[in-house]
C-alpha cells in the first residue's frame, strides 16, 4: 500500500487487546515485553517473533502498565487488579506483590516507571494518584493525589531529578522527584493527558492528548514551545521517543502509528498502518526497529532503518504546525530554584519572533534522516518470515487530515483550571494513605462521564478476536 510500511514480524499470543509493550536488550538478546487484557505479561525474543516461555501469571484481571530497570534485571507489572508486582527478569518469578490500597476506586495501573539509577520506581492510577515506591523493599515513599482525574502517564526524566505525570483533568504536573515539590505551574492542555516522554537532553517534555494533537514544553519553565502539533484524527494513546531524541512514535485510535522528526515536527518516514486501534508503541534500544501493539491483540514489529531515505510524500503534513523547537542555554533537566516559581504567573506560549535559534542550521538544511539513527540489533529476516500483511490492502486509508485545527481550551475550561493552581497535595507516605480517598465532585463528574475509566483498557461483550 502505497504510503505505508510493512511489518517485518507479527507476534501472535495474546487473545485480547495489548496494553503496553517496551522493549529489553540483555546480552545482546532483544527482547519485547508486553501486557494485555488477557491478564498476563508476556515475554517475547525479538528476532525470531516467538513467544518465551510461558507467560507471566500472578494479575487477577487484565495488566496494564510495564517498566524494566535499567540493569534489565526487574520487571514491573500493573493491573486492573491494582496490584503491582515485580518480577525478576532473569528467573521469571515473582520478587514481591503490592497489593492495592484499601477502598480505593478506580485502582487500576495504568503507567510505570522506573526511576534511571533504578532504587525507585513511580505509578500512575486510575484513582488520581501518582505514587512513589522503593524499589528494594517496596516502600510506599511519596504519593501525589492533586490531580483531579485519572493519571494515565509518568515518567522521570532523564536525569532522575524531576518526575512529570499527566492526567484526564488536561494537566501535567512537574516535581521534585526526592521532596515531590511542584516545580512549575501545571502545565495546560486542551483534553485528557495520555501520555508523555522526555528527550535525552530533558530540556523538554512532550505530550500528547485524547484530541490527537502533540504539545512541546520547556521541562525547566513549563513554558510550551510553538504551537501544538495535529498529529492524528483519534486520541493518541501513547508516544515514545528514539534513544537519540531525533524521532517520536505516536500510537493512535485512528488506525495508524506515525514518525515525527522531532526537530522539525514534520511526519518521518512512512505511516504504520494497522486494522484497528493502535495503544502502544516502543523504539527498540538501538533505534532501527519500532514495535506497536492494540486492539487486533497482535504485537507488529517494524524496520524503520530505510524511511530516512524514502519520501514522504505521500503523508500530507498540511496537519502540522510545524514550529521548530527551540533549545535555550541553561535548560539543563535540574531542579529549579524557588525564585524560578511561576506561582501566580500567566504560561503565555513563546512568539515565533522570541523563539531563540540553537545556532545549528537553517530548517530547510536540516537531512531527512538523523544521524546515528539505526542498529543492527535483530538477526536478518529472511524473506520467508517477513509478512506480507495481505489483511491491510483491503483495510482503507485513513481519510484526509486536511482542515485539521487544533483546539484551544476555553475560557471557561481555562478559568476553571486556575484553582488547580493554587492545589499542591504532595504526602510523604505514612499509614494516614491507607485510608480511602475523599473524592471531589468535579472527580466524581469525570468519571460519571467516561464511565470511570480509560476505555481503551475495558474490554467489553463486543470484543472480538
Amino acid at each position: 500500500m502505497e504510503g505505508t510500511l510493512i511489518p517485518v514480524k507479527s507476534l501472535h499470543g495474546h487473545t485480547i487487546w495489548v496494553q503496553e509493550l517496551i522493549f529489553s536488550k540483555n546480552m545482546d538478546e532483544l527482547k519485547i515485553i508486553s501486557t494485555s487484557s488477557d491478564e498476563t505479561v508476556r515475554i517475547w525474543d525479538a528476532g525470531t517473533g516467538k513467544q518465551m516461555g510461558e507467560p507471566l501469571l500472578g494479575h487477577a484481571s487484565g495488566t496494564r502498565g510495564i517498566a524494566i530497570s535499567r540493569h534489565g534485571t526487574k520487571i514491573v507489572s500493573g493491573g486492573d487488579d491494582g496490584k503491582i508486582i515485580m518480577w525478576s527478569a532473569e528467573t521469571r518469578t515473582i520478587i514481591r506483590i503490592i497489593e492495592p490500597r484499601m477502598s480505593r476506586d478506580h485502582i487500576e495501573i495504568i503507567s510505570l516507571s522506573f526511576s534511571p539509577d533504578d532504587k525507585t520506581f513511580a505509578s500512575a492510577s486510575g484513582d488520581g494518584t501518582c505514587t512513589v515506591w522503593d524499589s528494594e523493599t517496596g516502600e510506599l515513599l511519596l504519593d501525589f493525589d492533586d490531580h483531579q482525574d485519572i493519571v494515565g502517564t509518568v515518567a522521570y526524566s532523564p536525569s532522575g531529578v524531576k518526575i512529570a505525570s499527566g492526567s484526564h483533568d488536561h494537566t501535567i504536573r512537574i516535581r521534585n522527584t526526592l521532596t515531590g515539590e511542584r516545580l512549575t505551574q501545571p502545565l495546560l492542555h486542551a483534553d485528557a493527558v495520555r501520555s508523555i516522554v522526555w528527550p535525552p537532553d530533558g530540556r523538554q517534555l512532550i505530550s500528547a492528548c485524547e484530541d490527537g494533537q502533540i504539545y512541546f514544553w520547556s521541562a525547566p519553565t513549563g513554558t510550551q514551545l510553538g504551537s501544538s502539533l495535529q498529529a492524528h484524527l483519534g486520541d493518541i494513546n501513547c508516544m515514545a521517543i528514539s534513544p537519540s531524541g531525533s524521532l517520536l512514535a505516536s500510537a493512535s485510535d485512528d488506525h495508524t502509528a506515525r514518525l515525527w522528526n522531532t526537530v522539525t515536527r514534520q511526519p518521518f518516514g512512512r505511516v504504520l498502518q494497522h486494522n484497528d486501534e493502535v495503544y502502544t508503541v516502543a523504539f527498540s534500544p538501538g533505534g532501527q526497529f519500532v514495535a506497536t501493539g492494540g486492539r487486533e491483540c497482535i504485537i507488529f514489529l517494524w524496520d524503520i532503518s530505510q524511511e530516512g531515505v524514502i519520501a514522504t510524500a505521500a503523508v500530507s503534513v498540511s496537519l502540522l504546525h510545524s514550529a521548530p523547537i527551540p533549545h535555550f542555554a541553561g535548560d539543563a533537566d535540574q531542579p529549579r530554584s524557588s525564585s524560578d516559581s511561576l506561582a501566580g504567573s500567566p504560561r503565555p506560549s513563546i512568539p515565533a519572533s522570541d523563539v531563540p535559534s540553537d545556532g545549528a542550521q537553517d530548517m530547510s538544511s536540516l537531512p531527512i534522516a538523523p544521524a546515528g539513527l539505526v542498529d543492527s540489533e535483530v538477526p536478518p529476516i529472511s524473506s520467508s518470515s517477513t509478512l506480507t500483511r495481505d489483511a491491510l490492502q483491503g483495510a482503507g486509508r485513513v481519510a484526509s487530515p486536511h482542515g485539521i485545527a487544533p483546539v484551544p481550551a476555553s475560557p471557561s475550561s481555562q478559568s476553571f483550571f486556575k484553582r488547580l493552581f493554587s492545589k499542591s497535595d504532595t504526602h510523604v507516605a505514612s499509614a494516614e494513605h491507607s485510608k480511602p480517598r475523599k473524592s471531589t465532585f468535579f472527580y466524581k463528574l469525570l468519571h460519571r462521564k467516561r464511565g470511570g475509566t480509560d476505555r481503551r483498557h475495558n474490554p467489553d461483550d463486543t470484543q472480538t478476536n
